[in-house]
């Protein structure tokens, strides 16, 4: 496993602000386009803030598809909303770009079935950012949620009853992620170390662990304070 540990949260927000920068760059410079699964979170959000201060002359950013890997369903301006978030912190700087955002104010099956028919298309994602609960879950994709099926082969799902609150929500699947070029997961934070203990375990069931299978090039970007003992090299 590819595994880097730094001493603090920022810390890991700048490694990934900057990972990001130079993955898209590439593939902008590649394919000419590049497209970021994006991630909700504090430690994603830190990164977001930094990219919008430090990165925002470093690539052609209107080459760029964004989307989301997993929303809560609600009004698209409520405090529960990812995408409204990471518009704030990031999004709104770069005005030219293609943005694919749910349409979280419908019900959980009618959002999916929605997401579903505007990123069948896409059949590279060029980077998929991740982040984990304390429980290991990853996206909306929780452990032994009768909503999670690892061998779904649809793109998107809908998921009801979420242990977190709100109970509504949608969520690529593990099928969607193979189609990834990489994968950055990022985890902060003392109460994620029992779960990471866990997910780097080979063959952990975790959602997080098996998310991290579905891609040959994942990156496990963690803080000190997550990260098992049995990992902390940087």
């Amino acid at each position: 496993m590819n595994i880097q540990t730094f001493d603090s949260p920022i810390a890991v927000a700048e490694a990934a602000a900057r990972d990001a920068a130079e993955t898209l760059a590439r593939a902008v410079n590649t394919h000419g386009r590049a497209t970021w699964v994006l991630a909700g979170g504090s430690t994603p959000n830190l990164a977001y803030e930094i990219l919008s201060e430090s990165y925002r002359d470093f690539l052609d950013w209107s080459k760029v598809t964004f989307l989301i890997g997993d929303e809560r369903i609600g009004p698209l301006n409520g405090p529960d909303n990812n995408w409204q978030i990471i518009e704030q912190l990031f999004l709104q700087h770069i005005p030219d770009a293609t943005f694919i955002r749910p349409k979280s104010d419908l019900s959980a099956e009618d959002a999916a079935d929605d997401y579903i028919g505007r990123i069948k298309s896409i059949d590279r994602f060029n980077l998929i950012w991740l982040g984990m609960g304390e429980d290991g879950h990853t996206l909306s994709l929780f452990p032994n949620h009768p909503d999670f099926n690892p061998d779904d082969d649809r793109l998107v799902i809908p998921v009801h009853n979420s242990p977190k609150p709100p109970a509504d929500r949608i969520s690529l699947t593990l099928h969607a992620l193979t189609r990834s070029e990489h994968t950055i997961i990022l985890a902060t934070g003392a109460s994620k170390k029992d779960a990471l203990t866990n997910a780097l375990i080979d063959g952990s069931d975790l959602p997080i662990a098996q998310a991290a299978r579905q891609n040959t090039d994942t990156l496990w970007l963690l803080d000190e304070a997550a990260t098992p003992s049995a990992n902390t090299s940087s």
